[in-house]
């Protein structure tokens, strides 16, 4: 595209032998940034877990640090280095030199400088990067010609980008349908909600294009030929598919984005504060408004069966940002480090709520997350650096007189202050920030004040500063890329262990795997963690053998590494609560057979409670290894020493009184959790007090028969006490009241069985099916059950009582291998 003419002229080359080189390395810049505009809305690789953030990350750092040294490069060839001169620039170093100081003092410093993930968007690897792409663009770029083209392009892969989402949606999969990519849900940007969101702003972009336009001198929209089509093609494409994503996804904060940039262009139109300036037509904005308004009210009639998205509310994401402030009020937790945000401080509201499993990463907002990672410097850094930018853009468009320039301002501006309002709905990922800082970046091209230049002719120190500069950035940049291909081979390992495991291949092949991964990255936690499970699954498969000698040694030595490495994990990130239950399952699932390792789980499991305090799983568990300690105790009740047997019954009373303490903690925590009430059950078995118990818990339940907790928890003391039909009929009347409560299906499904009534069992067990899909218990259970019908087998016979579903809270994408 042409450039137009400068904003400030450019600094001349006076090395005529360096013209060419120089005007090569212009290129390389031009490549990667205008490759960045383009490929950081489409970039994803399947070889990695994480297919999109990691990557895009990857794909950020490894293309600015080309168009760093180039750029530096280039100033050495032309013996002159120029900075553009404006306060925005000032604004901008000073917020990365905030973020800097908030990473150094965050509780988890590896995810605050390079991330997990989740977490990538936040890391401050990626927003240094970001901020060395905003001052190459304000250097680099002197036209508003340039300033279009980058548009151009940003707006291309931004089409392309929703494009391939509205065929995952509909269920038209370009890269097959036999992989893992092929799922309505799976886009180049996010989540479905993180796409419509994304494309909100492209749209705007679009449709301030189509209405403020720019001069035929400026860009190739005003021309009339084939390069002029093609973008033309690409603008109304833009529009055709942010809007049709927008109605297919049906969320909120996308029509509100809509709306927002809408009302930014019409408060220009009905100001125009320069008269003079031609205002193009404004159809598509009034069409967008429309569709926008009636959508926020009315439900979209396009239903792809899309699968919701869930995030905590603003009420509570305050409250956990509340909470981290009174505690560092300063610098907060740490950039990407919500997650401990949540598990810390999250209500006991939610474990009532069918959400409770999930440890959410992020708030309801990119704000609202930010105020509890950054505190309240980097916030108000941030909110000073938005606040400079809209002042930036009130000052530019009262003075600046060039039309041209006034309406690229708005068209950039109207899409970055698009981007800044949804930050305050919704959260960011890679893909928003980039939105942000791309825009910005723009709008920085735009507003420069003038030009600072140094030149060896006048300043004898230029070269050599510069030429040592390019040195250290060439170590840099070498260095960096080895760490980051380190990375990402350590992360293709790992998801070849997960991959390997999920197909039910050899433990060893997920093992082996793990270890490269680990020996490549010695500080991701999440490796440590699955390698420690891996080494678990591989002891039971063990354990199954014949036992002799030689297994014997063999199952210590792998059990001496899982404990190994899931103590190797809490050592490296001491504020991950799952390092320390993994630490406290590892060893539980040895406790039976290895002295002393029962108290090391309580342990574990009480620090996990720490970092978590509202968490009943870890609650339950140490209840249920006080009922195996009391077991150990039990079977020296037939010890011929009376002194013997006399402190074996108060040991056992002792461990039972604690057991009972800890699944009432965990019901007081969760009062409908099944398998608290369940173990609970057992304890009062234990203690030969059912019949007490469910005179206790009648008195309660006559009172509200609506607590679901005290139905369920009665209903099995009547199951342990033999009393199958008022079992049954409580949980009956649990399941009408509660259809999703599956563990209310799952005894019902026993007593049906029980019972001879092997259809109404399935019926049971199948509604838990589709609450627990990848529930192997459920698929086992169903199967057998279904085989009996088949038989014709559904004669009453006594069947054992289940063990309850188990569930645990769990941070997203982070423990796929588990025994």
């Amino acid at each position: 595209m042409q450039e137009g003419t400068p904003i400030q002229n450019a600094p001349v080359v006076d090395s005529k032998h360096s013209k060419q080189l120089s005007g090569i390395l212009g290129k390389v810049i031009d490549i990667c940034v205008m490759g960045l505009a383009l490929l950081m809305p489409l970039w994803f690789l399947p070889s990695t877990l994480d297919v999109l953030e990691l990557n895009k990350q990857t794909l950020l750092v490894t293309l600015t640090m080309i168009a760093l040294i180039a750029w530096v490069a280039k100033s050495l060839l032309d013996r002159s280095f120029s900075l553009t001169r404006s306060w925005l620039h000032l604004v901008v170093a000073f917020f990365l030199g905030g973020y800097l100081v908030t990473s150094l003092f965050s509780v988890d410093k590896y995810i605050s400088f390079v991330g997990n993930v989740g977490q990538m968007q936040w890391a401050f690897t990626t927003v240094a990067a970001f901020v060395v792409l905003y001052f190459i663009v304000v250097n680099r770029y002197r036209t508003t010609g340039k300033v279009y083209d980058l548009l151009m392009w940003l707006l291309l892969g931004s089409a392309i980008a929703g494009l391939y989402g509205l065929f995952q949606m509909v269920g038209f999969h370009l890269f097959g349908a036999n992989n893992a990519l092929a799922t309505k849900s799976f886009n180049t940007i996010g989540t479905i909600n993180a796409l419509a969101v994304f494309m909100a702003v492209p749209t705007v972009i679009a449709a301030a294009l189509t209405t403020l336009g720019c001069t035929d001198d400026r860009c190739y929209l005003g021309h009339q030929n084939k390069m002029s089509l093609f973008w033309k093609i690409v603008l109304y494409a833009t529009l055709a598919i942010g809007l049709l994503t927008a109605v297919i996804v049906d969320f909120w904060v996308v029509w509100a984005a809509l709306l927002f940039g809408m009302f930014v262009i019409g408060a220009i139109r009905v100001l125009q504060l320069k008269k003079s300036c031609k205002i193009q037509h404004v159809v598509i904005p009034i069409v967008l408004v429309a569709v926008s308004v009636l959508f926020l009210f009315l439900k979209t009639p396009i239903n792809l069966e899309i699968p919701a998205e869930v995030s905590p509310s603003a009420s509570h994401t305050w409250q956990i940002a509340q909470q981290v402030l009174r505690d560092s009020p300063l610098f907060g937790s740490g950039p990407g480090t919500w997650l401990y945000d949540y598990a810390q401080y999250r209500s006991v509201g939610v474990n009532l709520s069918q959400f409770w499993t999930i440890r959410f990463e992020r708030g309801l907002s990119a704000f609202l997350t930010m105020l509890a990672m950054i505190g309240l410097v980097g916030t108000t850094l941030w909110l000073i650096l938005v606040v400079s930018g809209i002042v930036k853009s009130a000052a530019h468009l009262i003075n600046k007189k060039d039309c041209d320039e006034w309406l690229a301002y708005l068209t950039v501006f109207t899409g970055w202050i698009t981007t800044v309002f949804i930050a305050f709905l919704y959260n960011y990922n890679v893909a928003h920030h980039f939105l942000f800082w791309m825009l910005l970046a723009l709008l920085g091209v735009l507003v420069v004040d003038g030009v600072y230049t140094w030149n060896q002719q006048s300043k004898k120190w230029v070269n050599g500063l510069l030429s040592a500069i390019l040195i250290l950035l060439a170590v840099g940049a070498i260095s960096s890329t080895w760490l980051m291909g380190q990375r990402l081979v350590a992360d293709a390992y790992y998801s070849k262990a997960v991959k390997s495991f999920q197909r039910g291949d050899s433990i060893e092949d997920s093992i082996k795997a793990l270890e490269t991964a680990v020996s490549m990255n010695k500080l991701n936690d999440v490796y440590y963690r699955n390698l420690s499970q891996a080494h678990l699954v591989k002891v039971s498969r063990m354990m199954q053998g014949e036992p002799n000698e030689e297994l014997i040694n063999q199952v210590n030595n792998v059990v001496a590494k899982a404990v190994e490495v899931a103590r190797k994990a809490t050592e490296v990130n001491p504020n991950n609560v799952d390092n320390f239950s993994n630490l406290a399952i590892v060893y539980q699932a040895i406790a039976s057979f290895t002295a002393g390792a029962d108290e090391f789980a309580i342990a574990n499991y009480e620090k996990a409670l720490e970092l978590e305090p509202n968490n009943p799983v870890f609650m339950n568990e140490i209840g249920k290894l006080y009922v195996l300690r009391s077991d150990a105790y039990r079977t020296l009740l037939q010890s011929p020493d009376e002194t013997a047997r006399t402190e074996a019954e108060e040991n056992v009373k002792a461990e039972l009184a604690q057991a009972a303490e800890w699944f009432n903690k965990a019901i007081t925590t969760k009062p409908d959790y099944a398998a608290a009430h369940f173990n609970l059950g057992l304890v009062y078995e234990r203690e030969g007090r059912l019949e007490d118990s469910i005179r206790k818990f009648e008195e309660v339940f006559s009172v509200n028969q609506q607590d679901v907790g005290v139905a369920f928890q009665l209903a099995i003391l009547y199951y342990r006490n033999g009393n199958k039909v008022k079992s049954r009929q409580l949980f009956e009347q649990i399941v009408q009241n509660q259809p999703k409560y599956a563990n209310a299906r799952w005894f019902l499904a026993s007593i049906y069985e029980e019972e001879g009534m092997i259809q109404e069992a399935i019926t049971q067990v199948e509604a838990v099916q589709a609450l627990n899909p990848n529930n192997q218990d459920v698929v086992r259970r169903l199967e057998a059950l279904r085989a009996r019908l088949q038989q014709g087998d559904a004669a009453p016979e006594e069947v054992p009582i289940p063990e309850p579903l188990e569930q645990e809270i769990a941070s997203p994408d982070q423990n796929p291998i588990q025994p």
